[in-house]
C-alpha cells in the first residue's frame, strides 16, 4: 500500500514523465523501490538530490521543502486509507509515520481476524 501511495502521490505531484525518469535514474542506480516499505530514507533522500539542480531551487521551495511536503501527503493519505487520525502539526519524521502505520494496520488485520474467527465459531 505505501509504495502505491508513492507512485500516486509523486506522479499527481511532479507528473508521470517526471516519475518515470526518477525511477529509471534509480533503476540505474541499483535502487529496488520493493526496499522503501522497510528503509523510506534512502529513496527520499535519492528524490532531494535529484529536485536540487545545481543547487538552485524548485519553484522558490527547497528540495528539503518539497519532499518533506510529499512526505508529509503520503503519511495523510496512508492515515485516510487505514483509518487513522493525522493530526500532526509542523514537520514528521516520516520512517517513523510509516512505522506506526505498519503497526497500527497490522493491529488492526489480527483483531478482524481474530474477531472472524470468533463469528465462525458461533
Amino acid at each position: 500500500m505505501l509504495l502505491e501511495v508513492i507512485d500516486e502521490t509523486l506522479r499527481y505531484s511532479l507528473g508521470d514523465k517526471t516519475v518515470e525518469i526518477f525511477y529509471n535514474y534509480l533503476e540505474r542506480r541499483g535502487f529496488s523501490l520493493e526496499s522503501v516499505p522497510q528503509n523510506p530514507k534512502p529513496f527520499f533522500d535519492e528524490l532531494r538530490t535529484v529536485l536540487e539542480v545545481e543547487g538552485q531551487r524548485f519553484h522558490t521551495v527547497s528540495p528539503l521543502g518539497i519532499v518533506s511536503l510529499l512526505e508529509r501527503t503520503i503519511i495523510e493519505i496512508l492515515c485516510r486509507k487505514i483509518h487513522v487520525e493525522f493530526e500532526e502539526k509542523g514537520p514528521i519524521i516520516f520512517s517513523e509515520w510509516v512505522e506506526k502505520l505498519r503497526k497500527a494496520h497490522t493491529l488492526k488485520l489480527s483483531k478482524i481476524k481474530s474477531f472472524r474467527k470468533a463469528e465462525v465459531k458461533v
